[in-house]
């Protein structure tokens, strides 16, 4: 495979994950705004608060043998060695529900002391009584979730991203669905509280998971009997289950490690911040930090999510690839892969940031409404720094997982946690909600700029040119952004209408939306910027799209 093609087959690996993660997303923005004016928002800092722990406990029970089953069946793969690959499947998924239904488990146990920490010392005793119900609901995704990221690990392994987007897309619809019908009936229609809501919301991940994971297995059936006829024809023993055991594990069990560190912002904001927040060294009152707490941690990463799908799909995209560079020793195309994927995300990010930063109202009021707008306009246009420094740390931490420099990673995160955790409490004290903004800041860049230092010298991987093209982004980012920006301000909407019509906000927005992406393809396509990131001949959109095609 010549070296154009090298980059395109990884690149198409990449955005055909990402485009189902961004399927996914896009569909759970729909249901946030129903959902928050069912619950209403000052429930929505019990969401924040369950998915955060549940974002940890899918790492701590599955983030690690999902990436572990598709690396190894990749490796073996390319191997041809097909039946330790059918092996590494069987014992990924023991081994992954074995994890999920003890940590579950242990979960139950510390939920009523962890809800009462979580929600302060001021919390009402109902507060922490509905808070440890949805602790309780949120087991039945704990279970199911960890069972179907294994089984995706293994067909990501074998390339089938076609497979793992496709069940990630109808995930999230079986979700929003729930979600929506469930959450409707309970509240409008029986009039039950609207925390009610919530629970909808929590159970509605159990729910979807279990109706994906139908779908993987019956849509696998095509590639399971080429894979049982590829085991057919081979002659070699499979490797040794304790052999595949320690592989396993010695893949696994460090980016569990990996995960969890990863996740240390958000836990710190989620345990701490309402009962230092309401302290008498902070000073906010129970209802502004719950209130804030919400908007941040619900509201604006619900939007941030939009560009972080990068992380999601770009990290699952390069595992194959990257594995198989490396097990050939090609490291010419390894740092020619790594650099093309950082240039390809920030391509697509630093434009988006720009139109977040510069049309925050309006995005935050389409999507919210304009109840508590300023607030929420203002943690969610300055959560855009966070935004770019949480899109780029977990695909380096990947790559870095994939390279096999585990302890490394480890080292770094360790020190980003100490990071988090001094600068946490002044950022809090001086900067009230900001604060977990900018001590978030703080622990993922230094987790970025040590991730290059080390692949630079591991790998000899130079940045300067990723360096050049991200200035060049930005700049003709800026150029994008400022035009539109000043026609919306003399238009006599938006601004000065007081941000009371959506259909009117959203007709701007698409107006200038088009305007903007105008400008950013003709000015990117004069300095050639995506000539030389995609390997285009021809500065022509149809070019631009051909090498997105699998």
């Amino acid at each position: 495979m010549n070296n154009k093609k090298m980059k395109q087959s990884v690149l198409i690996g990449a955005l055909t994950s990402s485009f189902g993660i961004f399927v996914s997303k896009a569909l759970g923005l729909l249901y946030y705004t129903p959902l928050s004016a069912l619950a209403g928002e000052g429930n929505m800092a019990f969401y924040s608060i369950v998915y955060t722990y549940y974002d940890l406990l899918l790492k701590v029970s599955s983030a690690g043998i999902p990436f572990a089953v598709a690396a190894l069946v990749a490796r073996y793969f390319a191997k041809e060695d097909y039946k330790t690959a059918m092996l590494v499947k069987k014992m990924g998924i023991s081994l992954i529900m074995g994890l999920s239904v003890s940590v579950g488990f242990i979960f139950l146990l510390i939920s009523g002391p962890l809800a009462r920490q979580s929600m302060g010392a001021q919390a009402s005793p109902k507060d922490i009584a509905d808070l440890k119900n949805l602790f309780y609901i949120l087991m039945i995704a704990v279970i199911f979730v960890p069972y179907l990221s294994a089984v995706r690990g293994y067909y990501q392994g074998l390339k089938r991203l076609d497979l793992y987007a496709s069940s990630q897309v109808l995930e999230q619809f079986i979700r929003v669905g729930s979600i929506l019908l469930f959450g409707y009936l309970l509240v409008r229609v029986f009039h039950m509280e609207n925390i009610y809501a919530i629970y909808t919301a929590i159970a509605a991940a159990g729910i979807a998971a279990i109706v994906a994971l139908v779908f993987v297995l019956h849509s696998s059936k095509s590639e399971d009997r080429r894979v049982e006829e590829l085991i057919a024809t081979q002659e070699t023993p499979e490797l040794a289950k304790k052999e595949v055991f320690r592989e396993l594990l010695s893949l696994g069990i460090p980016y569990v490690l990996i995960s969890a560190l990863g996740s240390i912002s958000p836990l710190v904001n989620t345990t701490y911040f309402l009962d230092y927040a309401t302290s008498a060294s902070a000073g906010m009152d129970m209802e502004e930090a719950k209130l804030s707490l919400g908007i941040l941690q619900a509201n604006c990463n619900k939007l941030s999510s939009i560009p972080q799908v990068l992380t999601l799909g770009f990290s699952s995209g390069l595992v194959p690839y990257l594995t198989e560079s490396l097990e050939r020793q090609d490291y010419d195309k390894l740092a020619d892969q790594i650099t093309q994927l950082l240039d390809t995300v920030l391509f697509i990010l630093i434009p988006v940031l720009f139109v977040f930063v510069f049309f925050s109202r309006d995005i935050y009021f389409i999507m919210y409404g304009n109840r508590n707008l300023e607030l929420g306009n203002s943690l969610f246009r300055m959560s855009n720094i966070l935004t770019f420094t949480d899109t780029i740390a977990p695909i380096l931490s990947s790559i870095m997982i994939t390279l096999r420099m585990r302890k490394s990673t480890i080292l770094v995160l360790l020190f980003s946690c100490l990071v988090k955790i001094l600068a946490f409490f002044p950022c809090v004290k001086f900067f009230g909600a900001y604060g977990m903004i900018y001590s978030s800041f703080l622990c993922t860049s230094s987790v970025i700029i040590l991730y290059l230092f080390i692949l630079r010298r591991r790998f000899h991987i130079g940045f300067r040119n990723t360096l050049r093209r991200m200035i060049m982004i930005t700049g003709i980012s800026f150029m994008m952004a400022v035009p539109a920006y000043l026609i919306h301000r003399i238009i006599p909407f938006g601004f000065e209408a007081g941000f009371k019509n959506r259909l009117l906000d959203i007709g701007i927005m698409g107006v200038l939306g088009i305007l903007m992406v105008a400008i950013y393809y003709f000015l990117s396509v004069s300095v050639r910027l995506p000539q030389v990131i995609f390997n285009i001949e021809e500065p022509s959109i149809k070019k631009l799209l051909s090498r997105f095609r699998a």
